[in-house]
Parts: structure tokens; C-alpha cells; sequence
């Protein structure tokens, strides 16, 4: 077996190259001593037995983020046998600097140039023959989207020549005699490249005592002093040299210059006056169509099939005539809790299949872009709207994805702020809530909560980095790629990997929270016995001691029975509980159903409108799951920040629900009244700062004021400002 190792930049089709190679062949796992995500596959070949091994995407082998240390170091350690490497034909020459830092290594590569359909369509000529020839390796042209050249880059896997010595890339003179005194210690010319490139970073690949490593270290300084060129710059700007004469000898454009449709289609999505209305109007349109109408309709259906499948074995359970504590435990624990939960999966996938078009249509990075046309005023950064987004399906995923910003404090900002992001397995209790009480409007309610998640955490982001993360930088630079078709193959396929993970959760880590909720609400002491209660005793169970015990905490915030503050305290487990405890409490057991929805009856019996959209808040704001806490860990290193995360985050949800319940539970005239106050009051604060900052006028000095006589001031005032004389009783001879 053969190990080979894909890799290329960001954007340039390698997910979608991957999944071709290797079809649903696929494991992952994580990289030794991270919880980096590790992709790997068996070829899809029946004359060659290899895996592929699916790196983190680069622009380069000098690294910043995590994601790029591991690819990077991957490469460096020459842990593979061959290097698909595969380029974004439609941006050449910044994809080959990636290629010719690998062609330093003298590894086996193929080169799989990609997107020539849009090489093709500007009209544009690439001969990658010459190209080939040029570079000593194999190139193969294709189009991952749309599966050509698939196999004939597997052909060029199969019959490569993995013996074959490719010829060296020789730089000039001065240049080639730094790499020989570096490689007089570290004798290997690939790894000296590296030192020379990236400096002491690169010390962790080096094999030296002390003394050699000391010695190194002084040729290293005595080196950079002989250039007048930045030394990290001198090798990445001979590189270029290099790539811009194979790209003037492979590479004719055409002599037509035409618009392409992603410039057409930016000057819209990206517009600064029209890209963030469209953002919004755009994951609106993505909630309308999960909890909406069509969503709604789907649901229902999907749960009276889940209502007749879960009826049938209830029966069957109770003709067995089985003890009282295992109907009750089939009955009220499993199917009560699964059906409750695993009736919202049609509203998730139609989520999920929302997002993950945008995703392969190239509009996610648009979106980081536009957010970050917003946030940067804050000084914040747009690529942590990346994990952001990615925190939209679940937030443990999301907070390992801020390994790829540059910056400790910028990582730590972003981990801290992604629990406030709506994930999936919070979407049921909106679901069951929304759909309970608000009618035709429950889209409305549910992206409602989207957008204060996402409020709270840019709020949140802005207020630590003004205080504890001062000064933290916020540099953001990245690529947008072209618009491409989503294809429906990649679409379903990563609807139903999260999809798939949703069932899993529900199947094993839900299941088993659902047999210990049930045993802790369904056995107490009641007149000095322990035993198992019934409908009517839920109250005397060992959950409902607990909830009442601290359901006072909860009454402000506008909780009024013990089960609400039992569920919500499940949804430290899960967040999925929250509904399937919910479930388990109010009796819901497989029988039941209201308006299409197991819960909502009893919903509606426990719950006022502002009652359930404080619970709502709460569960999105407050602490996230044990996987999410666990993950935060990783990421802050600290048990001091995760502690300072979790209390602040509970504070955050308190208040917040607290200030939801209390005020619109008020008659709408005195809510009208209030925010009528707030408006004046923030007008006239904002005013009289803005006096203060012009020293006592409106506007600012006359002396930069465009307009002619318009504004009205006295000519002694404008006379006076335009001369810098503030004294109206001035009377000197300049006067």
C-alpha cells in the first residue's frame, strides 16, 4: 500500500477531488496530539492499493494557523509515498508558489490542474504539456465539479515511476550558497529551504546537538545580514521570478477582456450598500424554508409516521404484559423522548441542504467578506465569522476551525463567542416552541433567534476586545473563489453527513440521557417509599425535587414549573433533550398528537408567548453542550478561560431572557412607551457627544465646511473659526 497525500489551496476544488478519489471509501479521525480533523481514503482503483490523505488546505508551506503547522509539517517529515497536488488553473500563478516549495522537496507529485472549464470559458490557453516539461512532474487537467479527468489522474497515480529522481530547482548564486551552508548542518536540502524560508520555526525538523544547533543558529543571523532584501522575502520573491517565466512560456490569455459572471455577480452580493441587506434577505429566505410553510408541512407528515411507527410498538409492548417500570421505560423514556426530538430532522435537513448549497456555490466566503466589511470597524476580523457560520451545524466543529486564525487572542475571542451561535441540535426547541405558539410567524420567531445569537456574540466580541484582548490584531486576508454550480451529489452527501450525525447523537448519546431522565422522573419517594410513580406523582420524583428546588432561581426569567427548569438543565448533556426531557415530562408518549406535533398542546398549556421566547433565549445563550465545553477547553488551554467563558455566558442568558420576559409581558403601550424613551434618549446622548466632541457647535470647524452660506451661523462665528480665534471679544489688530 502506498500512502499519498492531497494538497492545495484553499478553494481550489480539493474536498471536491477527494470525494471523487475516493468516494464514500472515507474515515476520519484526528491528527496525533490535536483534534485537528483527519481525512483519509482508499483510491477508488482495482490496480492500486493506496490511501489518501486529505491535508488541511494551504497557500503556502510557511504557516501561521495550526491547520497550516500540520499540512506544513506533513510535507517537511515527507510522511508520504506520493503528493497529489492539485492547482486552481484559473489563478495560476499564485497556485504554483505552493508547487514549487513541494518540487524543493523532491517528493513524487502530480500536478491535477483544476477548473480548466473556466480556463475554457475566458477563452484562455494553458499547455500543460509544457508546463510538464518545465516543472519534471505529471500534469493532468480536469474538473473535479464536474468529474472530468477523474480517471485519468487515477491512470497517472497507477503508472507513476515513484523511483524517479526529479530534477532540482536551482535558485541563483547568492541564494544557492546560503542553502549549502545551511545544509552543511542539516544535511538535507529540502529542510534547509525550509529554515531558509521560515527561519527558527523550522528548527523543530533539524537533528542537531547543541552545538551544531548553536552553530546553525549564528550562520542563520550572519546569513541574513549579506541580504538587503527582507530575509523571510528573499526565497519567496526568486520563487515568483521563477513562476512568472513558466507562466509567460505555458500561459496565453485571451485578448478579450470580458467581465467574468463572479465579477457580475460580486458587484451585487458584495455591493457595500446592497451585500449585508442581501446576506440577511438571503438566511432569511434559508429559515422561511426549514421552519416555514413547506418545512412545517414536511414535519408534520414526517412525525405522523413517526406517531404511527412508535404506536405500533407501544402496543405491541403493552400486550407482552411486561413489569410496570419497563412499559413505562419503553413507553415514556425511549420512544417519549426519541419522538420528540427525532420529529424535527426534516426541518434540520432542509437546513442543512440550504447551507451546504451556499457553501459549494462559493457564497460562504462572500459572507465572511461582507461581515467583515462590518466588523472591521470594531476591530474585529471577518475569518472569524468563518467558525461562526460553520458553529450554524454544530459548535464543536466550529471552535476547532478557529485553529485557522492567525492570531492566540483572535482564537480565543472567536471559541468564546461560538456558543452563542445557534447550533443545529438547539433548532427543536425552537421548532416545538416557535410552531406551538406562534403560528403562521414561527419562521419569524425562529431567525429571530438566529440573529440575537449572532448579535450577542459580535457584541460579546466587541466588548473583550476593548477590555481583557486589547490591542489584539484583526488581519484578514483571503480568497474568493469562482461561483460555481452546486452539484447534487456533494450537496446530499454533506446534508446527510449532518443529518447522519444528528441520528447518531440521537441514537446513542440522546438515548442513553433519555434512560437516566426517565429513571430520575419517573422513581421517587412518595409517604417514605421509593418505587416507580405514576402520571399523576411526577412531582415527588427525584428531577422534580431538583427543578423545584431551584425553579425560584428560574421564576424571574419566566419559568413557572419545575419541568421547564429540569429540561433546561438537560441541555447541559445535549441540547436536544432540552425537547425529548420536555417530552419525558409532560407525558408524550408516541400517542399524541396536536396540530402535527407531539408537544405542542402541552406546550401551549405551560407556556405564554413571552414566557416561551425567554426559555428560547436562554437555551440558545447559556452554557452549550458537554461535547461543546469539552471542545472549548481545547481550544482556550485554560481552565481559568473556560470558567470565565461558561459564568459569563450563563450571566449573558440571564439577563437577556430577564429583560425578554419582563418587558414583553407589559401591555404593548407601556413597550411602546419604553422604546420611544430609549430612541429620544439615544438621540440626545448622541448629540451632546457630538457637541462635546466640536467644542460647543453642532457641526464641525467651518473652516473644512463644503457648503457656501447655508448653515446658518453668525459670520462673527464662522469668521472667528476659519482664523482660529475663539475670543469673541478679541479685538487685536489680525482681527
Amino acid at each position: 500500500m502506498i500512502n499519498i497525500a492531497l494538497i492545495g489551496n484553499p478553494n481550489s476544488g480539493k474536498t471536491t477531488l477527494y470525494n471523487a478519489l475516493t468516494g464514500s471509501n472515507q474515515s476520519v479521525g484526528n491528527w496525533p496530539g490535536v483534534t485537528v480533523e483527519k481525512k483519509s481514503g482508499k483510491l477508488k482503483s482495482d490496480n492500486l492499493d493506496a490511501t489518501i490523505v486529505d491535508l488541511p488546505g494551504i497557500y503556502s508551506l510557511s504557516t501561521i494557523s495550526l491547520e497550516e503547522e500540520i499540512a506544513s509539517g506533513y510535507i517537511t517529515d515527507r510522511q508520504m509515498d506520493l503528493i497529489i497536488n492539485i492547482v486552481d488553473a484559473s489563478n495560476l500563478e499564485r497556485n504554483l508558489f505552493l508547487s514549487f516549495q513541494i518540487l524543493d522537496s523532491n517528493i513524487p507529485m502530480i500536478i491535477a490542474l483544476n477548473a480548466m472549464d473556466i480556463v475554457e470559458k475566458r477563452e484562455d490557453l494553458i499547455d500543460y504539456k509544457a508546463l510538464s516539461t518545465l516543472l519534471d512532474t505529471p500534469i493532468v487537467p480536469i474538473s473535479a465539479s464536474k468529474k472530468i479527468g477523474i480517471e485519468d489522474l487515477i491512470k497517472a497515480v497507477e503508472t507513476i515511476d515513484l523511483t524517479k529522481q526529479r530534477q532540482q530547482i536551482r535558485y541563483d548564486e547568492h541564494i544557492e550558497s546560503t542553502i549549502n551552508r545551511f545544509n552543511q548542518y542539516i544535511k538535507d536540502r529540502f529542510v534547509s529551504i525550509r529554515f531558509f524560508e521560515d527561519g527558527l520555526k523550522a528548527i523543530d525538523h533539524v537533528d542537531l546537538n547543541k552545538t551544531e544547533t548553536k552553530e546553525l543558529i549564528d550562520a542563520y543571523f550572519e546569513e541574513k545580514k549579506r541580504y538587503d532584501l527582507d530575509f523571510d522575502m528573499v526565497l519567496p520573491n526568486a520563487r515568483y521570478e521563477q513562476i512568472i517565466k513558466v507562466v509567460e512560456q505555458t500561459y496565453e490569455r485571451s485578448d478579450l477582456i470580458k467581465e467574468s459572471e463572479t465579477d457580475r455577480i460580486d458587484r451585487i452580493l458584495t455591493s457595500k450598500i446592497w451585500g449585508l441587506p442581501i446576506f440577511g434577505l438571503i438566511m432569511f429566505s434559508v429559515f422561511y424554508l426549514a421552519f416555514g410553510p413547506i418545512g412545517t408541512f414536511i414535519t408534520d407528515q414526517f412525525v405522523w409516521l413517526i406517531n404511527a411507527f412508535f404506536s405500533l410498538i407501544i402496543n405491541g409492548v403493552e400486550q407482552l404484559g411486561l413489569a410496570a417500570y419497563v412499559s413505562s421505560l419503553i413507553t415514556n423514556g425511549i420512544f417519549g423522548g426519541l419522538a420528540a426530538v427525532v420529529g424535527f430532522l426534516p426541518q434540520l435537513a432542509i437546513l442543512f441542504f440550504a447551507l451546504a448549497l451556499l457553501e459549494d456555490s462559493g457564497y460562504m466566503a462572500r459572507a465572511a467578506f461582507i461581515m467583515d466589511r462590518a466588523l472591521r470597524r470594531f476591530g474585529l476580523s471577518g475569518k472569524s465569522f468563518i467558525p461562526m457560520l460553520i458553529g450554524f451545524g454544530c459548535s464543536v466543529p466550529a471552535m476547532a476551525s478557529t485553529r485557522t486564525l492567525d492570531h492566540d487572542q483572535d482564537r480565543k475571542i472567536t471559541t468564546m463567542i461560538i456558543p452563542f451561535v445557534s447550533c443545529g441540535a438547539k433548532a427543536p426547541i425552537y421548532g416545538v416552541f416557535a410552531g406551538a405558539l406562534f403560528g403562521n410567524g414561527s419562521f419569524l420567531v425562529v431567525f429571530s433567534m438566529y440573529v440575537l445569537g449572532l448579535l450577542v456574540a459580535v457584541l460579546s466580541a466587541i466588548l473583550f476586545k476593548k477590555t481583557i484582548f486589547r490591542g489584539a490584531r484583526a488581519n484578514y486576508i483571503m480568497e474568493l473563489p469562482e461561483y460555481r454550480m452546486p452539484t447534487v451529489k456533494n450537496t446530499l452527501k454533506h446534508t446527510w453527513d449532518r443529518s447522519k450525525e444528528f441520528l447518531v447523537k440521537a441514537g446513542t448519546i440522546l438515548l442513553a440521557a433519555f434512560i437516566i431522565i426517565w429513571f430520575f422522573s419517573y422513581f421517587g419517594t412518595v409517604d417514605g417509599t421509593f418505587r416507580l410513580l405514576s402520571e399523576d406523582e411526577i412531582g415527588f420524583s427525584i428531577l422534580g425535587r431538583i427543578g423545584q428546588f431551584v425553579l425560584p432561581v428560574f421564576r424571574p426569567i419566566g419559568f413557572t414549573d419545575w419541568q421547564a427548569t429540569v429540561a433546561m438543565l438537560t441541555g447541559v448533556v445535549a441540547k436536544e433533550s432540552v425537547v425529548g426531557t420536555l417530552g419525558i415530562l409532560y407525558g408524550v408518549n408516541g400517542d399524541v398528537i396536536e396540530n402535527g406535533t407531539l408537544l405542542f398542546e402541552s406546550i401551549r398549556m405551560n407556556f405564554t408567548p413571552a414566557q416561551a421566547y425567554a426559555f428560547m433565549a436562554f437555551a440558545l445563550l447559556s452554557i452549550p453542550c458537554i461535547a461543546a465545553v469539552s471542545a472549548m477547553k481545547k481550544e482556550l488551554k485554560s481552565w481559568k478561560w473556560l470558567t470565565f467563558t461558561i459564568v459569563y455566558e450563563v450571566v449573558v442568558a440571564y439577563l437577556v431572557s430577564l429583560f425578554i420576559y419582563q418587558v414583553f409581558s407589559l401591555p404593548l403601550s407601556t413597550i411602546l412607551n419604553i422604546l420611544f424613551g430609549i430612541i429620544v434618549g439615544v438621540f440626545v446622548l448622541w448629540m451632546m457627544i457630538k457637541v462635546i466632541k466640536n467644542k460647543g457647535r453642532l457641526c464641525g470647524s467651518c473652516s473644512s465646511c463644503q457648503k457656501s452660506d447655508g448653515c446658518g451661523l453668525p459670520k462673527y462665528i464662522k469668521y472667528i473659526d476659519q482664523h482660529g480665534q475663539h475670543d469673541r471679544g478679541d479685538t487685536s489688530d489680525e482681527k
